[in-house]
């Protein structure tokens, strides 16, 4: 008697991310931003994304670094109180992606030619009816900052947008649901005798950018079905 053993893998590629990160600016909430690339995944929840997250590049030309790391903080204070009394927009130092963690504040090197002093801050606005998708909250968020009066030399540039959802780990064990389900259709169609190994369901909940609008949240996951013959 030989033992065959299948093995499934759901994701090309591993990924590194983080479950998430509290906000700095935004209370206890955890926003994770979708990833861009295309990755193929075999189960996953679609879903309208909750944020465009907008990042928001915040520099000083100041070349005493005293007065560049003052500025700094009067901007990043300026842009959060502003977005609060909008009372439409949010804001955070910190933000989860697929790939890797930003933000924070940060120092940049080489002559004085380069900004003294940067930091980088990620302005959130809520999809809604009105505004529905990313170029809509784009232009919201770009009007916003427009209408803004950064403290001595300091500016800003934004960055790219992309699509965001709130605390995706609330949507677990839909997500585990739906993967139990697809589990049970797999063992059946390969070998219903079979026996069924699954790694990765700890993982955290991923999400994948699909349009200008949807998400798609997923696990990081692989399934082992072995028979024997």
């Amino acid at each position: 008697m030989k033992t065959f053993t299948i093995i499934l893998s759901f994701i090309t590629a591993a990924l590194s991310a983080a479950a998430g990160i509290s906000s700095d600016l935004g209370g206890d909430s955890i926003f994770v931003m979708g990833v861009l690339e295309t990755r193929r995944v075999a189960v996953s929840i679609a879903m309208p994304a909750d944020f465009v997250a907008v990042p928001i590049r915040v520099f000083s030309d100041q070349k005493n670094t005293a007065l560049a790391y003052d500025e700094l903080h009067q901007a990043i204070d300026l842009i959060s109180q502003k977005a609060k009394e909008s009372g439409r927009f949010r804001t955070t130092l910190k933000i989860v992606t697929l790939s890797q963690q930003k933000g924070g504040y940060g120092f940049s090197s080489g002559s004085w030619n380069e900004p003294g002093a940067s930091t980088e801050i990620y302005l959130l606005v809520p999809l809604t009816k009105e505004s529905d998708n990313i170029f809509d909250a784009g232009a919201a968020s770009a009007r916003f900052l427009d209408g803004l009066h950064l403290p001595g030399k300091a500016r800003f540039e934004l960055g790219r947008l992309q699509l965001a959802v709130e605390n995706p780990e609330q949507y677990r064990a839909k997500l585990l649901g739906v993967i139990a389900e697809e589990i049970k259709k797999t063992r059946e169609t390969i070998a219903p005798q079979s026996s069924v190994k699954v790694e990765g369901l700890e993982s955290p909940v991923l999400v994948q950018q699909a349009g200008d609008r949807n998400v798609k949240l997923f696990l990081n996951y692989s399934l082992a079905i072995t028979t024997e013959k």
